[in-house]
């Protein structure tokens, strides 16, 4: 077992030399396999190794007796020895959440919080191959991605260093051997037998089902983790370079925008990825109730290239869909009205909310190039002064050519204008509040109304965020 465990070190490049390691230590034979063996390793490799041990007062006097007797075996042993108590049941009832994960939590608060103190490089942990196994098959009933299949990794980055497991190569039988065959001692949690834990059922009676069939499961968990795990690094980095090229940001980081096209011309593989790179950046936590569904509906969502459509995701999240532009942002912190309304002399110029100016200038002659940005009004056909506003309800204008009138709402789905763009949209008018342009899209008053000589009005559009 021993030389086993120093090549999946070499292997894995899990320790080195002169190095300080904190060692989690329940007193169970796995945790105390693990110390034993590193202090087997101290002279020879020169290492500081500390053991930490925590009681989670969840089993009165024996978890207390857990770590007094893991106190006086390191006394024993020449091993420096750190103890710490946490309330894991006023944690979990604070927090609403499972004793196990309560339980973690505060475990790994205080491994992180160790590991600085003591400036440690390594946190060791004795998870080992049945662990993995157990791991892998839980995931399996539960999560739908293949990325869940990594496991449990042999080694990341944790606090001031690494957390490694470098018992990740053997299983708890070859463990047992080891504690017996060294005459280590060890104390046995109770509660491991107790299949009201998820992980203690798929232990007592899932896996040795499994393991009936192949003793070496463990071996072939532990290589299917680390190649899933190399796969997914590769398919992540991608997924990231994939973001970059097709995702653009607002200016506060709040909302994305997309080209659909530019996105579901990636492979699948890569755009399951980006969805989900997005999703944890706008998101501080994921919530609980996002789930599949919501990825089937944003795959779906995505696929349209006509219209405008969105679909709700939790903590008011929007995805919308305006004629094959995607935008994604929190509904309930952007604004849905931008109502403005401005007066506008002649000459005069107006600074609208986005950071757009329109001037106005009275000309005698039409000497510059009439486009969409500007517009020449003869002067005896308004009435004064004009205004710059947003939309109301109802609005309509008409322009040279058209019989009767159009909604304003109408224009903006014939130019596939977006739903959250149009409540913004500047509208000029006449003090009658007749509409003289719909900045960029439509105008009252067309060539036929410019004279070549003669006072008029221009109004001109000097763009801002729209």
């Amino acid at each position: 077992m021993k030389q086993s465990i120093l090549s999946f070190i070499q292997k894995h490049q899990l320790l080195q030399e002169d190095a300080t390691i904190i060692v989690g230590v329940s007193g169970g034979a796995d945790s105390m396999a693990l110390l034993h063996f590193l202090k087997d390793l101290q002279k020879q490799w020169n290492l500081e190794i500390i053991a930490l041990t925590i009681d989670h007062q969840l089993r009165g006097e024996d978890s207390a007796a857990d770590q007094k007797f893991v106190e006086q075996w390191c006394l024993q042993s020449g091993i420096k020895c750190i103890t710490h108590q946490v309330d894991v049941s006023k944690y979990q009832h604070q927090y609403q959440i499972s004793e196990e994960l309560a339980a973690r939590r505060l475990r790994y608060e205080l491994y992180a919080a160790e590991m600085k103190k003591q400036d440690a490089d390594y946190l060791a942990l004795g998870h080992h191959g049945d662990d993995q196994v157990e791991t892998l098959f839980m995931r399996l009933t539960r999560v739908a991605t293949s990325n869940a299949f990594e496991g449990i990794p042999v080694k990341r980055s944790f606090a001031t260093g690494q957390l490694i497991r470098p018992f990740l190569c053997v299983n708890k039988q070859m463990i047992l051997h080891y504690v017996q065959e060294n005459e280590i001692p060890f104390r046995e949690d109770q509660t491991n037998k107790d299949n009201k834990y998820t992980r203690n059922y798929y232990r007592n009676e899932v896996i040795p089902l499994l393991t009936k069939n192949n003793e070496r499961l463990f071996v072939t968990a532990q290589r299917l983790s680390e190649t899933l795990g190399e796969d997914e690094k590769y398919l992540a980095t991608q997924a990231r370079k994939m973001v970059e090229e097709v995702i653009e940001w607002d200016t506060n980081s709040t909302k994305i925008s997309f080209v659909n096209q530019a996105f579901i011309e990636r492979p699948h593989a890569l755009q399951r990825r980006a969805y989900h790179l997005i999703l944890n950046y706008l998101y501080d936590t994921l919530p609980k109730n996002l789930s599949y569904i919501h990825e089937e509906k944003f795959f779906a969502l995505i696929e349209r290239q006509e219209g405008n459509t969105y679909i709700d995701f939790p903590l008011s999240l929007r995805v919308e869909n305006s004629y094959g532009k995607i935008h994604i942002y929190f509904s309930n912190q952007i604004p849905r009205h931008f109502e403005f309304h401005f007066p506008l002399q002649v000459p005069d110029q107006v600074e609208l909310p986005d950071g757009a100016r329109i001037t106005s200038e009275l000309v005698d002659a039409v000497a510059d190039k009439i486009n969409r940005n500007n517009i020449i009004i003869p002067i005896d056909s308004v009435a004064l002064p004009l205004h710059i506003r947003t939309r109301r309800p109802g609005d309509k204008m008409t322009w040279d050519g058209l019989k009767g009138t159009k909604k304003l709402k109408d224009i903006w789905i014939d130019a596939k204008i977006p739903t959250n763009e149009r409540d913004r949209w500047p509208i000029v008018t006449d003090d009658n509040d007749k509409i003289i342009w719909l900045i960029g899209l439509r105008k009252a008053f067309g060539s036929d109304h410019v004279c070549q000589s003669g006072e008029q009005i221009k109004l001109s559009y000097h763009k801002g965020n729209i």
